[in-house]
């Protein structure tokens, strides 16, 4: 897929990248090591009328060399009594959830194939790029079209993991300190969302982007070092589908999310948020409506 767009899912979106989390080991009695690389965290404490909360940036993918996290966030999470992250991914894989969801979400309809929706030219695409990321051809034919792009994007993600993810990591944190989880969405609400975007009429474009896999290991290497470094790029020559896609996955859930962040500083309790840093900067971003709302926005670690 196009970077534009790897890029957004990484970045904003926690079912795509870890959908196939299954659990990760607490070490919250091991002695405190230092992290070997300097993370920019994009790490902000938002307040108003002496209320606040703590919000961090995070990237859905990772290296166990970027932790511990720094102090000043480890003490931000002993402060809070919740931790607000976009879904369950762990939970992505218990009965519960299973429960909640039906293969219709997953699978195209029996007299189905993906390759109804693709030219020639995109099924040739497909059965390459399929050879190269070790994925079964013809079983991809099964699902939808955003259910194969995930199979793509956690194919290519190698030493760069979801069980290091930051959204992982900084819950794993909050459970040695025994915070509340919350959940700003469920995941059956993300898969429809990533459904409303990637709907099969879009799958001869979406196909014809998926890189080479040494491609797109390059696009994710640099895409961690970006947040590493705390670039934040904003693409400015979107075409139309990335622009609903940004809609749907960026700007709507934004604006339903600040009347949560806003009830939540209200509230007088402190709240450690966690969302995609893909969400924060630009126009439409959290950092900007807050600002719009008035908000004080402190960078904590420079």
């Amino acid at each position: 897929m196009h970077f534009a767009l790897k890029r957004l899912l990484i970045t904003t979106f926690t079912v795509c990248t870890c959908l196939f989390l299954v659990s990760c080991s607490i070490t919250a009695n091991q002695a405190r090591k230092e992290a070997t690389i300097d993370v920019k965290w994009p790490f902000y404490k938002i307040e108003k009328n002496h209320h606040y909360m703590y919000l961090l940036g995070t990237i859905h993918i990772g290296k166990n060399e970027m932790y511990p996290f720094s102090k000043k966030i480890e003490q931000a999470v002993k402060e809070s009594e919740f931790l607000v992250t976009e879904t369950d991914a762990i939970g992505l894989n218990d009965g519960e959830y299973q429960q909640s969801v039906n293969k219709d979400m997953y699978f195209l309809k029996d007299n189905e194939s993906l390759n109804d929706y693709l030219s020639k030219d995109a099924q040739a695409v497909l059965k390459k790029r399929a050879k190269e990321y070790n994925l079964d051809y013809q079983s991809l034919q099964e699902y939808k079209l955003w259910f194969v792009v995930s199979l793509f994007l956690n194919a290519g993600i190698d030493d760069l993991s979801a069980a290091n993810g930051v959204d992982q990591k900084i819950t794993e944190l909050a459970n040695t300190n025994y915070l509340t989880n919350k959940y700003l969405e469920t995941p059956k609400f993300q898969i429809e969302a990533l459904q409303r975007v990637y709907s099969e009429n879009e799958a001869d474009k979406v196909i014809k982007q998926i890189p080479s896999l040494k491609e797109s290991k390059r696009q994710l290497s640099e895409l961690y070092m970006d947040y590493v470094r705390g670039k934040i790029i904003n693409d400015e020559s979107a075409d139309d589908f990335e622009k609903k896609q940004n809609k749907i996955l960026v700007e709507d859930r934004n604006k339903t999310w600040m009347k949560k962040f806003e009830a939540y500083i209200s509230s007088g309790n402190i709240y450690f948020v966690a969302v995609g840093f893909g969400h924060l900067e630009g126009e439409h971003g959290i950092l900007a409506l807050f600002e719009k709302n008035g908000y004080e926005i402190k960078k904590v670690i420079e």
